[in-house]
C-alpha cells in the first residue's frame, strides 16, 4: 500500500491528475452560459468551482490507488482535455480557436509520448481489432454523410445546381441510358457535354433497383466511405502497425474534407478518393494491371482528374524511377486529356477554363495559362497564398497530421502538384474550400503522402503525428462539420409540417407535365422529360414557385410577368408554394 501511496502523489502524476480534473470541471460547467465572454468567471461562485475541482481530484486519486497498474492518470488528462477541447469548439466554432486548441494538443502529446505515459507501446493489439476499427471508421463515415445529404433532400435544402441535374440525369439515365438532362444549360443536352463523366454509370445500376434522389445520396457517401478499404491494404504494405492504422482509420472516418465536400451533395468527384488510393496501392503491391485499370477508372470520372493520374506518372519516373509505370500513366493521362479536350470544344460546352480566369489573358485559354506559369513565377506564387487559402491549407493538412509535407524525399513532394495547380492557384473561391467537391482529388494524393511519409520517419514521430491527425479531425470536423449536419438536423425536424405542405402542393404538379420550378424544388420535381429552373426561357406547361420567405421575394416581379402573360394559379399553398398554370392548357382544355 505504501508503494502504491508513493506513487500515486509522484509530482508527475499529481500534476496530470490536478490538470485532469481542471479539464472536467470545465466539462461539466459547459452548459452554465458562454465561456467566451470575461464575465463567465465570475458569474460562477469560487467555493463552487473549487468544491468541484477539489471533488474530482479526490475521486481521479481513488481510482490511481484502486487501478495502479494503469496509466489513468495519463488517460484521464487526455480524456479531460479532448472532452474540454470538443466542448469548446462545440460552442466556439471558431478556425483560429481551433489552431490554439491543437497547439496545446501538440505540447500534451509530446509530454504524454515522453516516457510512453499512456503504456502505448505495452498495449496487446491483435490484427482483428484494427479490421473492426476499420469496418467501424467506414460505416461511421458512411452513416455521418448519408445522414447529412438525405436530410438536405428531405429538408428541402439541395439545389438544382447540382443536385437537380443529377437527379434529372439518372432519371433519364434509368430510361434511355443517356445522360440526358434539361436544367443545366436550360435545354436537352448531354450532361457530358459539359463535363465527362462516364463514373457515374457505376451508380446507375443501383439507381435503376431503387430510383430516388436519396439512392444518390447514399451511393456517394459509400463511395466516400468505401476509402477506408484501400487506405487499410496501403498501411498494410507500407507495414504500419496496427495500433497506427487503426488511428489512420479514426482520422480519415472524422476527416471534415470528406464530409465538408458533400454539403452541395452529389458530385462525380466523390469516386476520386477511393479510385485514386486503389491506384496508389495497386502501384505498391507491384500490380500493374490494376493500377493501369483505376487510373482509367480515374481518368472517367472527369476531364481534369487526369492531373492526378498525370501527376502520379511523373512521380513514378522522377521518384520512385519506375519509368515504365511512369510513361504508361503520363500517356494514358495526356491522350485523354487532349480527347475529352477536343470532344467538349468540338461537341460540347468548351472546357471551364473559367475556374483559373485569374490566369486566363484575353482568348489565349488554357495554353495562355501554361505561358503565365513558365514565364511569370512571380505572379504565379502570388496567387497560391492568402489568408483565406492558409486556413483552406490548415483544414487540408491538420487532419492528416501535416505528414503529407513531412517528407525525406523532396521528389515526393511532386504529387503536391495537383493540389496546388487545381485548388491554390485558382481564384475560384469554391476550389479553396472544403465545402465543396473540388477537395476530394487533393485529399486522396495527401493521405497517400501522409501513409509513405508516416512508414519512413521514426517511429516516435510517426506516433506523434498519427495521434495528432485523429485529434485534429475530431476538433476540425467539430468546428466545420458538425455544425452542419447539426443546423441540417434541427431544420428537418423542426419544420416536417411545412415539409408535408410543400409535398402535398408539388403533388399537384402532373407527372407528365412540362415544368419550370424553384431551385429546391427541382430535386424533387426531377422525374420528367423537361424540368427547368424557374428563371428558364422555354415554355412550360406549369411554373411552380417557392413561396418561403427571401425565396418569394426574390420572384415577385417574375410571378407578376407570369400573371400578366395570361397564367393562371393552378395550386396556392400561401407562404409555401405557388403553382401556375400555363393559358394554353386552359385553353386545350376548353
Amino acid at each position: 500500500m505504501k508503494e502504491r501511496w508513493k506513487a500515486c502523489v509522484a509530482p508527475q502524476r499529481l500534476l496530470a491528475r490536478l490538470l485532469a480534473s481542471w479539464c472536467f470541471v470545465n466539462i461539466l460547467l459547459l452548459g452554465e452560459g458562454s465561456f467566451d465572454a470575461v464575465s463567465y468567471a465570475f458569474s460562477l461562485p469560487v467555493w463552487r468551482y473549487a468544491a468541484a475541482w477539489a471533488g474530482l481530484f479526490l475521486t481521479l486519486s481513488l481510482i490511481q490507488l484502486i487501478l495502479k497498474r494503469l496509466q489513468t492518470d495519463a488517460w484521464l488528462l487526455t480524456a479531460g482535455f479532448i472532452g474540454a477541447a470538443v466542448g469548446f469548439l462545440a460552442q466556439k466554432q471558431e478556425m483560429w480557436f481551433c489552431v490554439t486548441l491543437l497547439l496545446a494538443a501538440c505540447a500534451l502529446l509530446c509530454w504524454l509520448l515522453r516516457d510512453d505515459k499512456l503504456g502505448l507501446t505495452r498495449i496487446r493489439w491483435r490484427k482483428g481489432v484494427t479490421i473492426a476499427v476499420t469496418a467501424a471508421a467506414g460505416l461511421i463515415a458512411c452513416g455521418l454523410i448519408a445522414s447529412f445529404t438525405c436530410m438536405r433532400q428531405a429538408a428541402y435544402c439541395t439545389p438544382n445546381f447540382d443536385f437537380g441535374i443529377f437527379c434529372n440525369m439518372f432519371y433519364n439515365m434509368r430510361k434511355t441510358l443517356l445522360p440526358l438532362v434539361t436544367c443545366e444549360r436550360d435545354k436537352l443536352l448531354s450532361h457530358f457535354a459539359v463535363h465527362i463523366s462516364p463514373i457515374y454509370y457505376l451508380l446507375l445500376p443501383f439507381y435503376a433497383l431503387f430510383p430516388s434522389p436519396y439512392t444518390l445520396q447514399i451511393g456517394q457517401a459509400v463511395v466516400l466511405a468505401s476509402g477506408v478499404l484501400p487506405l487499410y491494404f496501403l498501411a498494410k504494405n507500407k507495414r504500419l502497425s496496427p495500433k497506427l492504422t487503426a488511428v489512420l482509420m479514426i482520422a480519415y472516418a472524422l476527416n471534415p474534407v470528406l464530409f465538408c465536400g458533400t454539403s452541395y451533395d452529389l458530385h462525380e468527384n466523390c469516386f476520386l478518393v477511393p479510385l485514386l488510393l486503389w491506384m496508389f496501392f495497386f502501384f505498391e503491391a507491384k500490380k500493374p494491371v490494376p493500377m493501369v485499370l483505376f487510373a482509367l477508372l480515374t481518368c472517367m470520372v472527369k476531364e481534369d482528374a487526369t492531373l492526378f493520374v498525370l501527376f502520379f506518372g511523373l512521380f513514378l519516373i522522377f521518384s520512385r524511377r519506375e519509368f515504365r509505370s511512369g510513361i504508361a500513366l503520363s500517356v494514358i493521362a495526356l491522350l485523354w486529356f487532349g480527347g475529352a479536350l477536343f470532344l467538349l470544344s468540338r461537341y460540347g460546352d468548351g472546357v471551364m477554363s473559367n475556374h483559373f480566369s485569374n490566369f486566363m489573358y484575353e482568348d489565349h485559354g488554357l495554353l495562355g495559362m501554361v505561358r503565365v506559369i513558365l514565364m511569370d513565377p512571380g505572379y504565379v506564387f502570388g496567387q497560391i497564398l492568402d489568408e483565406e487559402k492558409f486556413l483552406f491549407l490548415l483544414n487540408m493538412l491538420l487532419p492528416l497530421g501535416l505528414l503529407p509535407i513531412c517528407s525525406r524525399k523532396v521528389s515526393q513532394l511532386l504529387l503536391l502538384f495537383p493540389f496546388i495547380l487545381e485548388n491554390l492557384m485558382s481564384d475560384y473561391v469554391y476550389q479553396h474550400s472544403i465545402d465543396f467537391q473540388y477537395c476530394f482529388g487533393a485529399l486522396a494524393c495527401l493521405i497517400y503522402l501522409a501513409v509513405l511519409n508516416a512508414s519512413e520517419l521514426k517511429a516516435r514521430t510517426t506516433r506523434y503525428l498519427c495521434l495528432l491527425a485523429a485529434i485534429a479531425s475530431l476538433f476540425l470536423f467539430t468546428v466545420n462539420g458538425w455544425p452542419k449536419l447539426d443546423s441540417t438536423y434541427t431544420k428537418y425536424t423542426s419544420y416536417q409540417a411545412e415539409f408535408q405542405t410543400i409535398d402535398e402542393a408539388l403533388s399537384h404538379v402532373p407527372a407528365d407535365a412540362s415544368v419550370k420550378a424553384s431551385t429546391f424544388f427541382v430535386p424533387h420535381l426531377y422525374e420528367r422529360d423537361e424540368i427547368y429552373d424557374v428563371s428558364s426561357e422555354n415554355e412550360t406547361d406549369y411554373v411552380v414557385f417557392d413561396m418561403r420567405g427571401r425565396y418569394a421575394d426574390e420572384t415577385t416581379a417574375l410571378r407578376l410577368k407570369y400573371i400578366a402573360e395570361g397564367y393562371t394559379i393552378h395550386y396556392d399553398s400561401p407562404g409555401h408554394v405557388l403553382i401556375l398554370e400555363n393559358p394554353s392548357i386552359s385553353e386545350e382544355g376548353v
